[in-house]
């Protein structure tokens, strides 16, 4: 699955990161399927993920959790 980080929405409070939004596109090879959204992520969760690849990374892994959940 392609997926792509569309924007990185970051919400402080009192110059302090609080929350924030990786908002993100995706599609099979052939475009078959395609999903779009964001994934909320706390201060702590971003730090030390700030690159592209490591919140592509989070986003894939989170997909794969949301769509098949334990049963």
């Amino acid at each position: 699955m392609n997926v792509q980080i569309t924007n990185i929405n970051i919400n402080y409070t009192d110059s302090k990161i609080n929350t924030v939004q990786v908002y993100f596109s995706a599609s099979t090879e052939n475009h078959e399927i395609n999903i779009s959204g964001y994934v909320p992520l706390t201060s702590q969760e971003y730090e030390g993920n700030e690159s592209i690849e490591k919140l592509t990374e989070i986003v894939r892994q989170t997909i794969i959790e949301k769509l098949s959940p334990a049963v």
